[in-house]
């Protein structure tokens, strides 16, 4: 059975591909030795079963994160016939930077045009036949989402044969390129002219190989070639690729770039997502929606639900979405659901007739189990509208922001994204630190994800919070509880700033973020502007 791999930017519709690939057959495990996720499914839409193997989404075969680290093992270790090279086709320049450094290795290639739909809904043009002249491989124009192309792709894959690595680099590396390759050559390591181009990059997995130091000194006399390497692919891709795609007519400023420019604005991004949030705990936590209890306050305020003089059955009704003020969505959901609760448990209760056995299914068992579900539904409408902002794309825009003011305590905007999943849980937000690409950034970021108060803790935050109002007679229970949010994140920092600065002393890696379009597409969610943002403050 053929194995083939896919690789690719992140947000290239390498994941969508797989599905369409795998459909039902894929299985989700561990790469050996780490944390981060890898796909296996099986394609049976040819006449013998292939395997498909989802590679992590990188932006080069170069060890930054163990993301890049696990794609060029496998690559190169892995022994794949073949890999599928999956290039977002709106951002083709990008892309092809990733392609440049695949062509380099003996391992036979196959480029995945996708996204072409959106390509010919802008009105753009891409000559896939000069492309594949250009890169010397099998190009094929697909759209993962609508799932056209896709057989053509996997009929060309099962045709590939042997080939040689390709250089992208000028004659002006070719003596150093040609030295460095006898050497792994003589070594007899598979891909020589992979290894000889990381090695003139100062690359630390090739400095591994016996005798790869003294060899790289006396080949590169010193020099640091690695922005020279990276510039020169650059020039590559924008003198042989341009001409193969045509621009259309289309607006010098989208309404999406206008959005853009003030949730990323140097000033107001900021209050921008402080505004966001409460609104997001307002709508999940609060007892009073919109405030309407405190505007009728101040005309003598609304009654309770026990004045109203409604029967029984009809108060615990509306008692499910008002005791004097309206509550919001995620309280009237918790609220139905420990109505339901109460019901189960009391009828349990009262079909027992031994009292010991009754006290111990329906107030111990039930009532323990109920307790938990019971904050269950706001936890859930938590995550559902971060999954909104993460599916929009605001995450992405949020993290590159805040990547500034996370630099100066040691941490990358990267670190957000777990930090803010901590509101929802904090294990699954711990576990989500394996992206993280250093690892006492993951370290640092662990410890404080605790400071970040999850679902659990809500119960004894809203009863601190009404404590307070009750026996103060000062303040809104509602502000109270979103202010104790913000003081775990205010303690959060101040403990990475101690960590950073003692015991977890390092550099902070450089921020990269892709502003995600695939999965909104996927989703049916209007996004933002695409593109890539560089962090380098």
């Amino acid at each position: 059975m053929k194995t083939f791999a896919l690789a690719g930017n992140p947000n290239c519709g390498k994941t969508t591909l797989f599905n369409a690939l795998t459909g039902s057959t894929a299985h989700v495990g561990n790469w050996p030795g780490v944390t981060v996720d890898k796909r296996e499914g099986i394609y049976k839409g040819g006449a013998e079963h292939v395997s498909i193997v989802d590679l992590p989404g990188i932006y080069s075969l170069s060890p930054y994160t163990p993301e890049e680290v696990i794609s060029r093992n496998y690559i190169l270790d892995g022994k794949p016939d073949g890999i599928i090279n999956i290039i977002d086709a709106t951002n083709l320049e990008r892309n092809l930077y990733l392609t440049t450094q695949i062509l380099e290795t003996d391992v036979p290639v196959i480029v995945a045009l996708n996204m072409m739909d959106e390509v010919e809904k802008s009105g753009d043009k891409i000559d896939v036949k000069t492309l594949e002249v250009e890169l010397g491989v099998p190009v094929v124009a697909i759209s993962a989402l609508k799932g056209t192309g896709i057989k053509e792709l996997m009929k060309r894959a099962a045709a590939l044969t042997e080939r040689e690595g390709k250089s992208v680099l000028s004659g002006a590396f070719d003596g150093k390129i040609t030295e460095a390759k006898e050497f792994f050559a003589g070594a007899g390591i598979s891909s020589p002219l992979f290894h000889a181009v990381k090695l003139l990059e100062n690359d630390e997995l090739e400095l591994e190989h016996k005798g790869a130091k003294e060899a790289q000194a006396r080949i590169t006399a010193g020099e640091d070639m690695e922005a020279a390497i990276a510039d020169e692919r650059y020039k590559y891709i924008s003198s042989h690729f341009s001409s193969s795609k045509q621009k259309g007519k289309r607006e010098a400023v989208t309404k999406s770039d206008k959005i853009d420019k003030v949730l990323t604005h140097r000033v107001w991004a900021i209050p921008i997502f402080i505004v966001i949030l409460f609104a997001i705990f307002h709508v999940t936590f609060s007892e009073d929606f919109l405030y309407i209890g405190a505007w009728a306050s101040l005309g003598g305020g609304l009654p309770a639900v026990d004045k109203l003089g409604l029967s029984e059955g009809m108060e615990t009704f509306v008692g499910i979405f008002y005791d004097g003020a309206v509550f919001s969505p995620g309280v009237i959901l918790a609220n139905a659901f420990n109505t339901l609760f109460e019901f189960i448990q009391g009828a349990v209760g009262e079909a027992i007739s031994t009292e010991w056995l009754s006290g111990l299914v329906a107030d111990g068992v039930l009532g323990g189990l109920f307790a938990v579900l019971g904050f269950l539904p706001q936890i859930l409408m938590l995550f559902m509208w971060f999954s909104i902002l993460e599916d929009s794309g605001y995450m992405a825009r949020i993290a590159f922001v805040l990547d500034r003011i996370f630099r100066r305590f040691g941490l990358s905007g990267r670190s957000f994204m777990p930090m803010i999943m901590g509101f929802g849980c904090s294990v699954p937000a711990m576990v989500n630190t394996r992206t993280l690409a250093d690892e006492k950034e993951r370290i640092a970021t662990v410890r404080v994800i605790p400071f970040f108060s999850c679902g659990a803790k809500l119960p004894i935050l809203t009863a601190i919070a009404g404590g307070i109002v009750q026996f103060f007679g000062i303040g809104n229970a509602d502000l109270i509880t979103y202010g104790m949010y913000l003081l775990g994140i205010c303690t959060a920092i101040i403990c990475v700033l101690l960590m950073r600065n003692t015991s977890l002393k390092g550099e902070t890696p450089p921020f990269i973020m892709d502003f995600p379009h695939t999965i909104c597409r996927a989703s049916k969610i209007s996004c933002f502007t695409c593109g890539i943002r560089r962090s380098t403050s």
